[in-house]
């Protein structure tokens, strides 16, 4: 009678070769899920510095048609009483001359790369790219 039982237990256990294998399929499925977080999450931040960029864009050239000159200090258009809080960037605009600005968006904690939009009278650029990139290598 044992040793009916002790065959029919052995038929059922799993090899140790088989659980190692189980969990380096694991491991391999949660790093490729990683990788694909890391880049959705970076895409949400730079969504995110858009957002806020475009926001302060459009209050200066509001600024710009009151007072013929952009503002260095957020704070003195008509939207913002503080400038901007984010756990992942720090606002700030800088006025170059009177017609023109430049609005950025300083990565910080997770965020990967800073952003950033050029002012100039009566036109923006109507997209915030990484400083420094392709796109917005710098104001002109």
């Amino acid at each position: 009678k044992c040793n009916i039982e002790t065959r029919m237990l052995k038929g059922k256990a799993f090899t140790l070769i088989e659980l190692i294998l189980v969990v380096l399929i694991i491991i391999i499925l949660s790093s490729l899920g990683l990788v694909r977080y890391g880049d959705v999450a970076e895409k949400a931040r730079s969504a995110e510095a858009y957002a806020v960029l475009a926001d302060i864009a459009a209050s200066e050239s509001g600024y710009y048609v009151e007072n013929n000159a952009y503002t260095s200090n957020i704070t003195q258009l008509d939207r913002y009483d503080a400038v901007p809080q984010s756990s992942n960037f720090d606002f700030e605009i800088s006025s170059m001359d009177a017609s023109s600005g430049y609005a950025s968006a300083k990565g910080k904690g997770s965020a990967q790369h800073s952003y950033g939009m050029c002012l100039k009278s009566g036109k923006r650029n109507s997209s915030a790219c990484a400083t420094g990139s392709a796109c917005n290598p710098g104001c002109p």
